[in-house]
């Protein structure tokens, strides 16, 4: 699968964890620089898929200091990285904290599997803190993008 398809999947899989919003790829002006892949909130916290279609993808994502650095300038509560098969060898790879979900692509309907590392379940404790602050930044970018706020009257007309 190509790097689209691992975000729809990976919006798929956070629209059944019961995720919204959900924001994919969207470029704000934040502290870090960080474009979550796809990003989705719950009342438990916020659910982050870094999708990576290749290996050399996945090990360049190595550089970035909020992945294995500074763990708590990166966003999600959650953090999950969605590959093809092969993508992540082992749990060693993954940043503290992190899970690793793959696409089974036997079958008719590829299907995520959990492999390595941190595994969702929504009663679980989030095992990071995700940078609240640059998560506002993008929900409040979401809002503009909308119409600027929220209302009694723009929900009204969204029925």
């Amino acid at each position: 699968m190509n790097h689209f398809d691992l975000l729809i999947k990976a919006e798929e899989q956070l629209k059944c964890w019961k995720c919204s919003p959900i924001v994919t790829e969207l470029v704000t002006c934040n502290n870090t620089g960080e474009i979550p892949d796809t990003i989705g909130w719950t009342c438990r916290g916020s659910i982050l898929f870094e999708c990576k279609a290749s290996r050399a993808d996945f090990l360049r994502d190595r550089n970035k200091l909020f992945r294995y650095d500074l763990p708590d300038r990166g966003m999600g509560d959650f953090r999950f990285y969605l590959g093809n098969p092969g993508v992540v060898r082992s749990a060693d790879e993954l940043p503290a904290g992190w899970g690793y979900y793959e696409v089974n692509l036997t079958g008719g309907k590829p299907l995520l599997l959990h492999k390595f590392g941190v595994k969702y379940h929504w009663s679980l404790q989030p095992p990071l803190c995700g940078n609240k602050h640059n998560e506002i930044i993008m929900l409040r970018s979401v809002i503009r993008r909308k119409g600027g706020y929220i209302s009694k009257s723009s929900l009204k007309e969204e029925v």
